[in-house]
């Protein structure tokens, strides 16, 4: 069995020159890529205020069906005791 190493040996490489790479990567973003990644920031928000629109939904029929299984759970015992009486 041999095991295959990668050709870039991440030991030998520090994380400050890491840092370096990645700065100037961020460095080269052009107009036409700062719009597109507005418009990605754009997009995120408006998927996560759907998501909250779901998710607050949810949460209103979760409380609902809480309030209508008390409420069957009190009836339910109102009618033991009606039945023991």
């Amino acid at each position: 069995m041999t095991i295959v190493s990668s050709t870039k040996d991440t030991a030998t490489t520090s994380p400050l020159v890491e840092c370096r790479r990645r700065t100037a990567k961020r460095d080269v973003i052009s107009p036409t890529g700062s719009a597109a990644l507005l418009q990605s920031a754009v997009e995120v928000r408006q998927t996560l205020q759907d998501s909250l629109v779901q998710v607050n939904t949810l949460i209103r029929e979760v409380k609902a069906q809480r309030r209508q299984d008390r409420l069957l759970q009190t009836t339910m015992d109102s009618l033991r005791k009606l039945s023991l009486a």
